[in-house]
């Protein structure tokens, strides 16, 4: 949800519990000036009380303007990201929601899913199946060899359901 600069100037205020007389002895701009900036129906605000506001809360005044979302890391060199080139195309195209893959990559379980996806991505789960069927292949020998079971022994059909398909894992 995009916020209006109110709403920014506001949230801004609040979130750093001060008081508009408490902000106005920070920034040196009237207390009516600042309320009215955090009003409703207040459809101008000066290029130098952006810049102030901007400056003391630490955010850029293209946030604060709502043209960008990022508040806390303005200038975030895009080599200390560890993005390709790929991943910077992706994201400028629109093809995909960023704002969507943000909330997922903050999100509390992202690192979990990232491992699944890691071990996925590496082949290690297919590895996995096989070691497993592999041990299920060798008991089911086992027990062929040394009980000779009928294939209507319920072990022997649990030995073979246990069996996983590469194909359908």
């Amino acid at each position: 949800m995009e916020l209006s600069i109110q709403e920014r100037l506001k949230d801004l205020r609040v979130e750093r519990g001060l008081t508009l007389e408490q902000l106005e002895e920070q920034v040196n701009l009237s207390k009516s000036a600042l309320g009215s900036y955090e009003a409703k129906d207040f459809k101008d605000i000066s290029h130098y009380a952006i810049i102030k506001l901007a400056k003391f809360y630490g955010v850029t005044a293209d946030y604060l303007l709502g043209l960008s979302q990022t508040r806390n890391h303005p200038n975030a060199d895009l080599a200390d990201l560890h993005l390709s080139d790929d991943m910077i195309e992706l994201l400028k195209s629109g093809l995909i929601d960023n704002s969507l893959l943000c909330e997922l990559a903050v999100h509390p379980d992202f690192p979990r899913l990232m491992a699944d996806l890691e071990t996925y991505v590496n082949g290690v789960a297919g590895k996995q199946v096989q070691s497993a069927n592999a041990i299920v292949d060798a008991v089911s020998a086992t027990i062929m060899k040394q009980h000779n079971p009928g294939l209507t022994d319920p072990q022997l059909r649990q030995l073979i359901a246990a069996h996983i398909d590469d194909d359908s894992f």
